[in-house]
C-alpha cells in the first residue's frame, strides 16, 4: 500500500507540473484551508488536458510517453495492492470443475463439484463465545465457482483499463478425484492457488467414502486460507498467523461450534478435547469446553478448565504470585507488557472463572458431594478434581482470609504465616466432613477477590476504549464493575448469613453488604457503578446501548431475592421490577440481525435468575420477548435434570434401535466369515459395557455417553444413525414442557418430574440385569457375559461344519436383536419396564452342546435346548 501511495504521488506531480506550465488557476477569496487541494487538483486536470491534446497544443511526446510510462507503473503497482487486499480480506474463490483420474469416476464429477462448493460456500468461521451470548458466525468465502474472466469486448480506452484493476478472484481451488485399492479408497488431490502471491499448495485427502472425502477437503482449503487472510487475526486463530493450521484441528473446531450450537454437547466436547490436544495452549478452545461444561451444570469440571486457562498468561508462579499481592493502582499493571494480562481471552476466562467461584450454591455442593455415592464414575471425576484443585486454590487465594477468624478458630489468621492460610484452606477443601456452607464463604471470598484483581488488570492506558462503543464481547468496563461492586459482595454476604445461621462464623469479615439489601440500596450501588452513562443510557439508540451492562444488573437484583418464596410477594416485587425493566434493556439493546443473550441460558440454566423466573413481572417479560406457541409453565428448580434425564432416554433408545436393525440386517447376510461374526460379538461385549456404564451412573458422565455413541459408529452405518436420530440432541425443558402441556396445562411441571423420577428408576433397575457381576458373583444372564461367551464358543467350534455355525448365528442374531429390543421397551416410560429381564431370560445358550443341538436339528432330530432362566 504504501508503494501505491508513493508510485500515486509521483504520478501527480508530474502531471501537475505539465499543468503548471500554463496559465496559473487561481481561486480568489477562498480559504486556505480549500484553496491548496482545489488548486492542486485543477493543475493535474490541466495536466492531463495537455496530455490528451493532439498536434503542437498538447505536451510533447517525450512528456507523453514517460507519464504514459507512470501511469503503466501505477496500474501494475495499484493492481498488485487491490491483490493483496483481497487474499487478505480474502475475495472471491474460484471453485473449478473436479477432474477425474479414471473413466469410472466421470459419472461422479458433477455431483462432487457442487458438494465441494457448497461446503466451501456453507463453513463459516464461528467465533469463539462466553455465557450468556452467542455471536453470529463470519460468512468467509465468497464463492463464485466457474468464473469467465475474458471480456466480451475488447476496448482501447482508459475506462478499460481500469477497469481490470479490480480482480474478480483471489484463490482458485482445483481438485482431482483417485481411487486406489488400500482402504481409505476415494481420495482428492486439492490445489490452492493465490493470485496474490504467485503461489499454491496441494495436498492428498483420502476417505472411506466419496462424500467423507470431499467434506475433509473442503476443511484443508479453509485451514490452507485462514492463516493468511484476515480470519487469521480473529479468535481462536491469532497464534496460527502465518503458519500452518493443521486440518484436522480447523475440522474438529468448526464440527464442535456446530454441534454445541445444536445441543449435542457429548459430541461437541469430544471434538473440542480432540482440538485441544493438537493445540493444548489455546485459551479459546479451553473456554469453548468450559462453557458447555457450565450449561451441563458441571461446575466443578468448569471451574478446573477455567483456571487452567487463566495459567496461560505468560508467567511463572511467583511473578503470578507477586501480581495478585500488588495494590490496585501498582504502575506495573499498566505498563509492564511482559505479561499479557489485557489479551480479550484471558480477560474473559477470568471473568467467568469468578462467576463459577460466585455461583457457589452449585460449585460447592458438587465440591462436598458425598464420595461413593449415586453415580461412583462422576463423583470419582469429582474427587481428582478435588485433589488437583485444593491446593490450586489455596495456593492463589489464601491473601482472602487475612484479618479473618474462621470457624474453629480462636484467633484472627492477621498475623499468620501464608502457610498456616494456605494450610487452613486445603484442610477445609480436602477434609471428608467438609461443611458447603464454609465451601461457599471461601470460594465466594475467592471469586470478590478475582473480581477486584480483573477490575485492576482492566485496560485503562493500553487500548483504551471510548464507553460508548459498539462492543459484543461478553466483558465490558460497566459491567465489570457492576460485578465488582455489586454481585460478588451481594453473593458473599448471602453466603456468609448461610454459614451463620448453621453457628459457622466468619468473624471480621469486612464486606460492603449485610443480608438482606433492599431494592433501593441494591438500585443506589447499581447506578454508582455505571457512573455518568446511567443518565444518558436512555437516551442512546439501541445500537449504542450495551446488552452486557443491563444483563448483569439484572442478575444483581435478582440475586437480592435469594431465599425468597411466592409466599415473600411485598418483598419479591421491588427486586423483580427493577430486574424485568434492566432484562428488557438488554434484550432490546441490539437489534443487528442476531439476538445476542442465549434463550435458554436466561430462561432455564442461569443460576441468578432462579427465583426470578417464577415472577408474574418475568413471565410477561418471557411472553413478550420470546413468543411461545404454549402458555407460560412453572419450570423446575433444576431443569437440567429432567433435561438429561430425557437425554438419556432419547440416547439409549436411539442406539438400541440402531443396533435392533443392525442384527436384523446380519441375520439376513448370513451366510458370512467366521471372522465377521468374532467381530460382531467382541464390539457387542463392549457396547453392553456402556450400556451398563450409563446405568450404573444415571448417564451423568458425559464421557460414558459418548463412548457408547462413538462404538455405535464403528458397527452401524451413517444412514442408519441419522434415521435413529443419533446422535441425540439435549433437550430444552419448555420442549420437555411443551410436550407435557399437550395432556394437561396445569399438571406439565409434574408431568415431567414424573417422566424423570420414572426414567431413573428404569435405568436403575437396569443396572442389575447388564452389570457382569450380581451379588458379589458372577451374573451368567448379563448380555456382556453373553456376548463374551459366544465369541468364545464361535471361536471353539470354528470347526464344525459351515451349516452349523451359521445357524447358530443365525438364532444369536434373533436373540441380540431381541435384546435391543427390549432395552427401548426398557427405558421408555410408557412401555413394559421387566423387558430386559424378560429377554435375557430368552436367550439360547451358546456353549458346545447348543451347537450339538443345532447339529442334531439339522439332521431332523426334534431337538432344542434353550438357557435354563
Amino acid at each position: 500500500m504504501a508503494l501505491t501511495v508513493f508510485v500515486f504521488g509521483i504520478f501527480f506531480a508530474a502531471v501537475r507540473a505539465v499543468g503548471d506550465k500554463e496559465d496559473a488557476w487561481e481561486a480568489t477569496g477562498w480559504p486556505e484551508v480549500i484553496k491548496v487541494p482545489v488548486v492542486l487538483c485543477m493543475q493535474f486536470l490541466e495536466g492531463a488536458a495537455q496530455l490528451l491534446k493532439s498536434g503542437s497544443d498538447g505536451a510533447s511526446l517525450t512528456v507523453r510517453l514517460g507519464c504514459l510510462l507512470l501511469l503503466i507503473l501505477l496500474f501494475v503497482v495499484l493492481r498488485r495492492s487491490l491483490l493483496m487486499y483481497y487474499a487478505y480480506k480474502p475475495g472471491a474463490v474460484d471453485v473449478k470443475r473436479l477432474v477425474a483420474s479414471s473413466p469410472d469416476v466421470e459419472p461422479k464429477i458433477e455431483g462432487l463439484t457442487a458438494y465441494l462448493r457448497k461446503q466451501l460456500s456453507e463453513t463459516n468461521l464461528y467465533p469463539p463465545t462466553a455465557l450468556p451470548a452467542e455471536a453470529p458466525a463470519d460468512n468467509f468465502l465468497d464463492l463464485l465457482g466457474d468464473v469467465d474472466l475474458e471480456p466480451k469486448k475488447l476496448g482501447t480506452s482508459l475506462l478499460r483499463l481500469f477497469s481490470r484493476l479490480r480482480p474478480k478472484i483471489a484463490y482458485t481451488v482445483r481438485g482431482v478425484l483417485r481411487v486406489r485399492e488400500q482402504d481409505p479408497r476415494f481420495g482428492v488431490t486439492i490445489t490452492v492457488t493465490s493470485y496474490a502471491i504467485r503461489g499454491s499448495r496441494t495436498e492428498e485427502v483420502w476417505g472411506a467414502t466419496w462424500d467423507q472425502a470431499v467434506r475433509d477437503s473442503g476443511y484443508w482449503v479453509m485451514a490452507a486460507l485462514v492463516p493468511v487472510t484476515r480470519a487469521g487475526t480473529r479468535p481462536p486463530w491469532q497464534e496460527w498467523r502465518g503458519r500452518d493450521l493443521p486440518p484436522k484441528l480447523f475440522a474438529a473446531y468448526q464440527q464442535a461450534r456446530e454441534l454445541s450450537l445444536d445441543r449435542k454437547f457429548d459430541d461437541a466436547l469430544d471434538r473440542y478435547y480432540e482440538a485441544l490436544r493438537i493445540d493444548p495452549t489455546n485459551l479459546y478452545l479451553r473456554t469453548q469446553i468450559a462453557g458447555i461444561q457450565e450449561q451441563l451444570w458441571l461446575h466443578l469440571d468448569a471451574l478446573e478448565t477455567y483456571y487452567g486457562t487463566i495459567l496461560l498468561d505468560g508467567q511463572s508462579s511467583a511473578q503470578r504470585n507477586a501480581r495478585m499481592g500488588m495494590g490496585s493502582w501498582d504502575p506495573r499493571r499498566i505498563f509492564h507488557r511482559r505479561y499479557r494480562w489485557w489479551r480479550s481471552g484471558l480477560l474473559e476466562a477470568r471473568f467467568r472463572y469468578a462467576v463459577v467461584l460466585g455461583v457457589a450454591e452449585r460449585t460447592a455442593d458438587q465440591w462436598c458431594s458425598a464420595e461413593g455415592g449415586q453415580y461412583p464414575r462422576r463423583e470419582h471425576a469429582w474427587m481428582e478434581i478435588r485433589k488437583a484443585l485444593a491446593p490450586a486454590l489455596a495456593s492463589r487465594h489464601w491473601r482472602t482470609l487475612m484479618g479473618l477468624t474462621p470457624p474453629g478458630e480462636t484467633r484472627p489468621l492477621w498475623w499468620a504465616r501464608e502457610d498456616d492460610a494456605k494450610a487452613w484452606i486445603r484442610e477445609q477443601l480436602e477434609k471428608k466432613g467438609r461443611r458447603q456452607e464454609i465451601v461457599q464463604v471461601i470460594f465466594l471470598l475467592a471469586c470478590r477477590e478475582e473480581m477486584r484483581q480483573l477490575a485492576d488488570d482492566y485496560p485503562r492506558l493500553i487500548r483504551l476504549r471510548h464507553p460508548l462503543s459498539r462492543a459484543h464481547a461478553p466483558l465490558t468496563r460497566t459491567a465489570l464493575r457492576l460485578n465488582c461492586e455489586a454481585w460478588a459482595p451481594l453473593r458473599l454476604a448471602w453466603a456468609n448469613n448461610e454459614a451463620e445461621s448453621h453457628s459457622l462464623f466468619f468473624r471480621g469479615l469486612k464486606n460492603s453488604f449485610t443480608w438482606r439489601p433492599s431494592a433501593e440500596t441494591l438500585w443506589g450501588r447499581v447506578k454508582k457503578a455505571r457512573g455518568w452513562l446511567r443518565m444518558p443510557r436512555k437516551w442512546l439508540s439501541p445500537g449504542w446501548r450495551l446488552w452486557q451492562d443491563s444483563y448483569n444488573a439484572a442478575c444483581v437484583y435478582a440475586v437480592g431475592m435469594k431465599g425468597l418464596t411466592e409466599d415473600d410477594e411485598e418483598q419479591l416485587d421491588p427486586f423483580a421490577k427493577l430486574a424485568v425493566e434492566e432484562l428488557e434493556d438488554a434484550t432490546h439493546a441490539d437489534l443487528s440481525g442476531f439476538h445476542p443473550l442465549t434463550r435458554s441460558w436466561l430462561l432455564a440454566e442461569d443460576p441468578d435468575l432462579e427465583e426470578l423466573r417464577h415472577t408474574p413481572g418475568f413471565i410477561r417479560f418471557e411472553r413478550e420477548t420470546y413468543p411461545h406457541a404454549t402458555p407460560d409453565r412453572d419450570r423446575p428448580i433444576r431443569p437440567v435434570w429432567p433435561e438429561m434425564t430425557a437425554y438419556d432416554q432419547h440416547l439409549l433408545s436411539g442406539c438400541a434401535a440402531v443396533m435392533e436393525h443392525t442384527w436384523r440386517l446380519r441375520g439376513k447376510e448370513l451366510p458370512a466369515e467366521p471372522h465377521s461374526f468374532v467381530e460382531w460379538f467382541s464390539s457387542e461385549a463392549e457396547l453392553w459395557r456402556c450400556v451398563h456404564r450409563i446405568a450404573e451412573n444415571e448417564g451423568r458422565h458425559w464421557r460414558d455417553r459418548e463412548k457408547l455413541l462413538q462404538c455405535v459408529r464403528e458397527v452401524a452405518d451413517i444412514t442408519l444413525l441419522t434415521k435413529c436420530g443419533l446422535p441425540a440432541r439435549l433437550p430444552e425443558m419448555d420442549e420437555l414442557l411443551d410436550d407435557a402441556t399437550w395432556f394437561d396445562v396445569e399438571t406439565a411441571r409434574s408431568r415431567v418430574e414424573a417422566s424423570d423420577r420414572e426414567i431413573k428408576n428404569r435405568l436403575s433397575s437396569l443396572e442389575p440385569v447388564v452389570s457382569e457381576r450380581l451379588n458379589g458373583s458372577a451374573n451368567p444372564q448379563s448380555p456382556i457375559v453373553l456376548s463374551a461367551e459366544w465369541l468364545t464358543s464361535v471361536r471353539r467350534n470354528s470347526a464344525l461344519p459351515d451349516f452349523v455355525t451359521q445357524a447358530a448365528v443365525q438364532q444369536a442374531c434373533k436373540d441380540f436383536q431381541g435384546a435391543w429390543q427390549a432395552l427401548r421397551y426398557q427405558v421408555d416410560p410408557d412401555e413394559d419396564g421387566t423387558a430386559m429381564s424378560a429377554a435375557v431370560q430368552r436367550f439360547h445358550d451358546p456353549h458346545e452342546r447348543w451347537w450339538r443341538a443345532i447339529a442334531v436339528v439339522r439332521t431332523g432330530a426334534p431337538y432344542s435346548f434353550r438357557r435354563a432362566s
